[in-house]
């Protein structure tokens, strides 16, 4: 390829390369979610989950996960939460009643819960 065939592509490349990053950092710059963007806390009816907790560690999670299954919450499994940690849910909730009647459920043998609005 001759010089003058390569000059404008190399004008192209050094041009976008330096105007994609004054573009993030003119938007306040690159966002990552931080651990309370991963909880979506259900205000209405649908595709909802009660979720019992969040783990760092794959063997909490499946300490977790034995002793919601020990206490009757069937269905429920690990998945990661989109955050970089593990969450013990069940999915299947069709209304915030009924997810509040699991989260009381969960309270009386001493597991904490929230329903939560399934993301994807």
């Amino acid at each position: 390829m001759s010089r003058r065939r390569a000059a404008p592509r190399l004008v192209f490349v050094v041009v976008l390369g330096l105007a994609y990053p004054i573009v993030v950092l003119a938007g306040g710059g690159a966002h990552f979610p931080s651990r309370a963007d991963c909880v979506h806390i259900a205000h209405a009816d649908g595709d909802l989950k009660v979720v019992f907790g969040r783990s760092e560690s794959a063997s909490d999670a499946s300490s977790l996960l034995d002793r919601v299954l020990k206490s009757g919450f069937k269905g429920s499994l690990i998945e990661p939460d989109g955050c970089g940690l593990l969450q013990v849910s069940v999915h299947g909730i069709p209304t915030l009643e009924v997810g509040g009647q699991v989260v009381a459920e969960a309270k009386t043998v001493g597991l904490g819960a929230s329903v939560e609005t399934v993301t994807s």
